[in-house]
């Protein structure tokens, strides 16, 4: 029995290629690759495999049947092995008919054909393997949407490695941190520096989507990238924002109030800040004002709070969705309300949220952990625009963050 060709769906290596970008632990990069890998070709299972010193180590798997999760082998006996040696991907229509394969490991699974990609051709970290129950002939196209992928997870698993190390640097200083606020300039320095290098690969993802095999883009598609390229857009620009003010050191922010289109932020919000979701269980909505009302303030600045509050939401949002509302407030305010249905806070928690270096603790260690300065940043730039700061939570049900303005600066 020979199985039948899959459509190679376009869209979802996009989708992949997006949610990559997002990733911010290897646990992360491969749940989201070993199902793509499965669903891009159709293919009846997935594997995710890691170089680790001479061996083949299958860290993750999505299949019909047990594979090799948690397996170790010999480079030099498995297939795997082979595709990182000579760094180029293998399609196997009948594995039994193939000296590279090792029969013996593979009689007790479904598996009769297979292609397996390498991670990194130039220095292969590690492999994506797919396979077929049935006699499976791979197709040039395939073999060319598999290593797209693998291409753009090798970026994904480096940009793990970068924040991981920023992180740890900053953690590292912040002893020395509290003791000498004189060294803040050079966090923020080697922070902004850091944050230049994740951008770089974002922009290589997006030369990956563009060489993606597709036979025509079309306009989501078209739309997606055009997002993308926005989130790179405002990333750049907080980071050169942080850059000036460490290098002119006042210390201080300056508002530079103008008129603010509410229902015009809010959408393009909505596509930029999508990047940030973890899965496409949890919906980010943006609900603009029904009967719009002037706001004069500072619009950047009030971006930037609202994407630490959104970013913070998403961090701990696994299902349901993050909502983002605003309406006027007494006392001449606007009230932007940032609502989600995540983890929550202990109420322990509450008070020392808002302080510089504090995190509320979470048990989850694959969740993304900051360096605690994003919920003071946002505090200090409600005051400066003439508002406030508060939260109302609940462990287990979600929690909202309430920033309010000035609305004539």
């Amino acid at each position: 029995m020979v199985s039948t060709a899959a459509q190679i769906d376009s869209g979802l290596l996009v989708d992949a290629v997006r949610r990559l970008s997002a990733a911010r632990t290897t646990g992360e990069v491969q749940e989201i690759v070993r199902t793509a890998a499965r669903g891009l070709v159709g293919a009846d299972g997935a594997t995710v495999v890691r170089n680790d010193d001479g061996f083949c180590h299958y860290v993750d798997e999505d299949a019909i049947g047990p594979l090799w999760k948690g397996q170790r082998f010999p480079a030099s006996t498995c297939i795997s092995g082979w595709v990182m040696e000579h760094r180029e991907p293998a399609a196997i229509s009948d594995i039994y008919l193939d000296p590279r394969i090792p029969h013996g490991a593979y009689r007790p699974t479904f598996v009769r054909s297979l292609i397996m990609v390498p991670i990194r051709r130039d220095d292969p970290i590690g492999a994506i393997g797919n396979y077929w129950g049935a006699r499976h002939e791979p197709r040039p196209e395939e073999v060319e949407a598999l290593q797209a992928l693998a291409d753009a997870t090798s970026v994904a698993l480096e940009n793990v490695r970068v924040w991981s190390e920023m992180e740890e640097r900053v953690a590292d200083q912040t002893v020395l941190l509290r003791e000498a606020l004189g060294l803040q300039d050079r966090v923020l320095g080697t922070l902004a520096h850091e944050v230049r290098n994740c951008l770089a690969g974002s922009g290589m993802l997006l030369d990956l989507m563009l060489r993606a095999p597709e036979a025509g883009m079309d306009d989501p598609t078209r739309e997606r990238l055009a997002t993308i390229r926005g989130s790179i857009g405002d990333a750049a620009q907080i980071v050169e924002d942080q850059l000036t003010a460490v290098r002119d050191r006042a210390g201080e922010l300056i508002p530079r109030p103008s008129g603010v289109d509410l229902a015009a932020m809010f959408d393009d919000m909505a596509g930029t800040y999508d990047v940030l979701r973890r899965n496409d269980r949890v919906q980010l909505v943006f609900e603009a004002p029904s009967a719009p009302f002037p706001l004069i303030t500072d619009e950047h600045l009030l971006k930037q709070a609202l994407r630490n509050l959104i970013g913070n939401a998403l961090k701990f949002t696994d299902e349901g969705e993050v909502r983002v509302t605003v309406a006027e407030a007494p006392e001449g305010r606007a009230a932007f309300a940032v609502t989600d249905t995540g983890t929550g806070i202990a109420e322990d928690d509450l008070a020392r949220i808002f302080e510089a270096w504090e995190q509320a603790h979470t048990a989850d260690h694959e969740r993304p952990r900051g360096a605690g300065l994003g919920l003071p940043f946002v505090k200090r730039i409600a005051g400066l625009l003439g508002g406030e700061l508060t939260v109302e939570s609940r462990p287990g049900v979600g929690s909202t963050f309430t920033l309010t303005v000035s609305r004539a600066a």
